[in-house]
């Protein structure tokens, strides 16, 4: 029977006192660091030449004068007639009569063209190298041809 004052157990009736010693294991973890490996990550800037086609438009304006020299009742504005803008140039002669002088025929139209030009364009690639100890050299790390999706990073 265990005696409430101390850690010894009694046997019943005899007196005589046993011990019993009472142990507890304590288990420690910890970690040690051990470089297995290193990684180096380089990011290349590649310069290349890359040819761009682009449309270009350009207006072209042709003028053409008309003489006319013939009178007329009143003097009339610029007037559209197709593709034409012609503008009327009057004269008043000393009689007070209005002349219709000439006329300015003026065509516009819009040329577009395809234009290459080969211009200088930037391209990163990453290059990813794993040093290998046994010849003390940074060799590629082979590409990996599956894409992966971004990995879950903790928010910020």
């Amino acid at each position: 029977m265990p005696n409430p004052d101390t850690n010894h157990a009694v046997a019943a009736g005899t007196g005589d006192e046993t011990v019993m010693p009472i142990v507890a294991e304590e288990v420690e973890i910890s970690a040690l660091r051990e470089e297995t490996g290193r990684v180096r990550i380089r990011k290349v800037v590649r310069h290349e030449q890359t040819a761009v086609d682009t449309p270009s438009h350009r207006e072209r304006v042709e003028t053409v004068r008309v003489p006319k020299g013939h009178p007329v009742d009143r003097a009339e504005g610029a007037q559209q007639r197709g593709t034409v803008l012609v503008i009327p140039v009057y004269e008043e002669r000393l009689v007070r009569q209005l002349i219709l002088v000439e006329e300015i025929h003026v065509k516009k139209w819009r040329e577009i063209s395809q234009n290459s030009q080969v211009l200088p364009t930037r391209r990163e690639e990453v290059v990813i190298e794993r040093f290998d100890a046994a010849t003390s050299k940074w060799l590629p790390e082979p590409s990996d041809p599956q894409p992966h999706s971004e990995p879950d990073l903790p928010d910020r």
